[in-house]
């Protein structure tokens, strides 16, 4: 974590006399620890800031950014929770660099001038334990409209990892945002081979590519990468494919697309229960010309949490985010203030001192959105009506945060209770998806699952039958009918739809299982058993198949016994 630097000031009542201060004693110590790691070759700002020679050449631009806070880029507000690695200047330092800078730049005794950083090379994580790439570079046309893309990349791994965390290095200016998930059945790699090209299209994964539900694997501009502690890695098995899920932008040039993702990994299970917990809203209706449009959505806890890390999300025209919580006595505990938000340099925020937090506390959050011509950011001029969406000159109105609990009890609590939240988004999301694209079969396919999980039967069914209708080879929307003819009791039909499900796709080891059920209910055990030993074959881990399996076979040996 960077703190006072032992080379400059930290507080005003530190800087020394008038006249005194030189870059050697006052300044280098600053630059070295809060600007140089950026600011030097291969890295992401456009000059350097190692000598002596370099921060002179720009002291005046220093001396400005600095004043306005504007560099070094963070954006937490100091006193509004403790961040690790915060990259904010302190009132002391940046008045050293003011006063040296009036002063006239001296640079001061050579001696006096603290040793340079040594920088890792490369990844600022250090040495990856796993680098991967997708195999052939996407081609990203010029112009044209924004591009989601999935790339399927096998990791063969040979045993159970830990993922501690991972680093994501685009290596073009085309990717807007990055979601990294973990697939362990071969439904994304299938999805891969049926298009033409690197990757699959849309914004929808299949449900088997799954994110761990402790980690931020995300990646956004600026996003400093960390790892997670030791009892919060997330299990990947050694049969998993990384999906890589990038939206792109063109940059008005070809660009061949094709980034690095390093993992790391531990080596021992994890030992605490992490979650994530999302607030936000999709309703999102920013008039033109509103320069202080607010969003707000409260959360209250059903048992008591430690917060770990927090990670607010919003476009170009949100100007100022807010985070606290209001605990069962009435007083209030921060969680994040941001009053100058910037697009290009979001990420997540983990706490020095985890956040605790009992049962009954509410979390608010809020965020403000500038949509007036003087909103420098406005992608739009003159301003127009915005909503939210996935384009980078839509919005959008999300605070994750990273939590452990206490028990699996506590656990299964929490889920319960978001659960509302979660399939109401689900619907909003895809209910935007279609407006977008109406002919997006994963679309109606996903609807139709959110219906389907808020028992809004008549209304899955119609979504099921049009992804169907749009694409008549896509496995996932008769498998879900046949659980929703389940549901109904109409075991016949149920029995078609998962048997069209493995005709287009044998290995959709779900639809073996639940024909396996249909079977075992109608006192059918040999086909049941097939069944289930097929749908353990895909997932050796589907508990459901493996207790339905053990039944039939009590079952046939107990009728053995009566013959």
């Amino acid at each position: 974590m960077l703190g006072r630097n032992k080379s400059g000031p930290a507080f005003p009542g530190d800087v020394p006399r008038r006249g005194t201060l030189t870059f050697n004693k006052d300044v280098a110590g600053i630059i070295f620890d809060h600007c140089s790691s950026c600011h030097r070759p291969g890295q992401s700002a456009p000059f350097n800031l190692l000598t002596y020679e370099d921060v002179r050449k720009r002291a005046k631009q220093i001396k400005d950014v600095t004043q306005k806070r504007y560099m070094p880029p963070w954006m937490p507000e100091p006193g509004h929770g403790e961040f690790v690695g915060a990259r904010s200047l302190t009132p002391g330092q940046i008045e050293a660099i003011r006063r040296w800078v009036d002063e006239g730049a001296v640079e001061g005794a050579p001696a006096d001038l603290p040793p340079p950083h040594k920088w890792s090379e490369g990844w600022q994580l250090g040495k990856p334990d796993l680098v991967v790439t997708p195999p052939e570079a996407y081609e990203l046309p010029a112009n044209g409209p924004d591009v989601y893309r999935n790339f399927v990349i096998p990791l063969s791994l040979t045993q159970r990892r830990y993922l501690r965390g991972i680093e994501f290095n685009p290596r073009s200016k085309a990717v807007h945002h990055a979601f990294i998930r973990f697939d362990r059945t071969d439904a994304s790699r299938l999805a891969d081979a049926a298009e033409p090209g690197p990757g699959f299209a849309g914004i929808h994964m299949p449900a088997s590519a799954e994110n761990p539900s402790s980690q931020f694997l995300t990646w956004q501009p600026g996003k400093t990468p960390s790892l997670a502690n030791d009892d919060l890695v997330s299990p990947v098995e050694k049969s998993s494919d990384v999906v890589l899920q990038l939206h792109m932008r063109p940059t008005g040039r070809e660009e061949s697309v094709q980034p690095e993702l390093a993992l790391y990994f531990g080596d021992r299970p994890p030992t605490s229960i992490g979650s994530k917990l999302l607030l936000g809203s999709m309703e999102i209706d920013i008039p033109p010309g509103d320069g202080d449009h607010v969003v707000r959505d409260s959360f209250t806890l059903p048992v008591d949490v430690e917060v770990r890390a927090i990670l607010p999300h919003a476009h170009y025209l949100a100007k100022g985010i807010r985070a606290w919580a209001v605990l069962p006595d009435g007083r209030n505990e921060w969680l994040l203030l941001i009053r100058n938000w910037d697009f290009n340099w979001q990420g997540d925020y983990r706490y020095v001192k985890p956040v605790l937090l009992s049962r009954n506390s509410r979390i608010e959050f809020e965020i403000h959105y500038d949509n007036s011509a003087d909103n420098p950011r406005n992608p739009n001029h003159p301003p127009k009506r915005v909503h939210y969406g996935a384009e980078s000159s839509d919005e959008m109105a999300e605070l994750w945060l990273q939590v452990v609990l206490r028990s699996r009890q506590d656990a299964e609590t929490l889920m319960e209770s978001t659960r509302s939240r979660f399939y109401r988004d689900k619907i909003l999301f895809n209910q935007y998806v279609l407006r977008r694209n109406p002919g997006d079969a994963r679309g109606h396919n996903e609807l139709g699952r959110a219906f389907l999980m808020t028992n809004r039967g008549a209304e899955a069914f119609q979504e099921f039958q049009e992804a169907i209708r749009l694409q008549p080879d896509f496995d996932e929307p008769h498998y879900y009918l046949g659980i929703l003819h389940r549901q109904r009791k109409e075991p016949a039909k149920a029995l078609e739809e998962f048997e069209l499900a493995l005709r287009i796709n044998p290995r959709n080891g779900r639809a073996h299982g639940n024909l396996g059920l249909v079977f075992l209910e109608q006192g059918q055990l040999e086909p049941a058993e097939s069944h289930f030993r097929s749908a353990l074959s895909l997932d050796p881990d589907d508990q459901l198949a493996r207790e339905s399996l053990a039944q039939v076979l009590e079952a046939k040996t107990r009728a053995g016994s009566r013959k």
